[in-house]
C-alpha cells in the first residue's frame, strides 16, 4: 500500500488550529512551538521570559505562520485568563494546548525549603490545572465537533528515579499524570482528548545549566546517568516535540488519557 503525501498531511497536519504552548520560550516549548507553526498552526507562544517568547514569535513570523508572544506566569490564575483572552482576541479559538512550562531548582533532598516545594507544585501542578480550566471552559463552548487536544508534559521520573535530590519536581509530574486521566475520562463526552508525554533527559537550556551553573552546588548523580542505561541517548526538543505534535494531530484521534513515555528506551535498558 502507498502512503500519499495528502495523507500523511491530513493525519500530522494541523492547518490554522490554534494552539498555545506555554514553556515555549525555550527547549522543547520552543520546538513545539515551532514545528506546529511548521505544520499550519496559529501559535500562541506563552512564557514568563516575555523577551524570550517574542523572539521565538518572531522567528515563526519571518516563516511565513501566525503567532503573537504572551508573557504568563502560569501559577498565576489572573495572568493565566490573561492568556486565554489574548489567544481569543488574536484568534478567536483554542484547539491544541500543551502544558509545558515547568519550575526545577536543584536542591538537596535535606536542604530542599518549604517555599521551593510549593512553587514546585504551584508551577508544575497548580499551573497545569489553571491552563487545562481556562481552556477546557473555551473548548466546551466551541462545541464538540471542533473539539480540542490538550498534550502535557510530564517526566519518565514519575515511573522511574532518574536522578537524586529530585522527589519535588517528580512528585509535582506525578500530580500532572493524575490530572491528565481524571480530565480525559470527564472531558471526552466534549470531544476533548487529553494526553501526556513523559520525557527522559532533554538537551536542553535548562538541563545544561543544572550541570555548569555554579548556584547548582552537588553534582547530578541518579540511575540515569548510568553508562549504556538509556540505549538512545540524551534526547533532543525536536524528539519531545514530535511526540507532542503527534498526540495533538489527527494521527492520534483515537488516543486520550494515555501517558506516552518518550524516554529512549529508559524504562527497558
Amino acid at each position: 500500500m502507498t502512503i500519499s503525501n495528502q495523507t500523511l498531511r491530513s493525519l500530522f497536519a494541523i492547518p490554522d488550529k490554534v494552539a498555545i504552548i506555554t514553556g515555549a520560550a525555550s527547549g522543547i516549548g520552543k520546538a513545539t512551538a515551532q514545528l506546529m507553526a511548521d505544520v499550519g498552526a496559529r501559535v500562541v507562544v506563552a512564557d514568563l521570559d516575555p523577551e524570550g517568547a517574542e523572539h521565538v514569535a518572531q522567528d515563526i513570523r519571518a516563516k511565513g505562520a501566525e503567532a503573537i508572544a504572551v508573557s504568563v506566569d502560569v501559577s498565576e490564575e489572573e495572568q493565566v485568563k490573561a492568556m486565554i483572552a489574548a489567544t481569543l482576541e488574536a484568534f478567536g479559538g483554542i484547539d491544541i494546548l500543551v502544558n509545558n512550562a515547568a519550575y526545577r531548582p536543584k536542591a538537596d533532598f535535606f536542604a530542599m525549603s518549604v517555599d521551593d516545594w510549593d512553587k514546585m507544585h504551584a508551577v508544575n501542578t497548580r499551573g497545569t490545572f489553571l491552563c487545562m480550566r481556562e481552556t477546557i471552559t473555551v473548548m466546551r463552548m466551541q462545541g464538540k465537533e471542533r473539539g480540542g487536544a490538550i498534550v502535557n508534559v510530564s517526566t519518565i521520573g514519575t515511573m522511574h528515579p532518574t536522578i537524586y535530590n529530585n522527589v519535588h519536581y517528580d512528585s509535582s509530574k506525578a500530580g500532572v499524570n493524575s490530572i491528565t486521566k481524571s480530565t480525559a475520562s470527564e472531558f471526552a463526552a466534549d470531544g476533548i482528548r487529553i494526553n501526556a508525554i513523559m520525557p527522559n533527559g532533554t538537551d536542553t537550556e535548562g538541563s545544561r545549566r543544572m550541570k555548569t551553573d555554579p548556584a547548582y552546588h552537588f553534582p547530578l548523580k541518579g540511575p540515569v546517568l548510568a553508562p549504556g542505561r538509556t540505549p538512545f541517548g540524551v534526547s533532543q526538543p525536536i524528539q519531545q516535540a514530535s511526540a507532542i505534535l503527534f498526540l495533538a494531530s489527527p494521527a492520534s484521534s483515537y488516543m486520550t488519557g494515555h501517558i506516552m513515555a518518550v524516554d529512549g528506551g529508559y524504562l527497558v535498558g
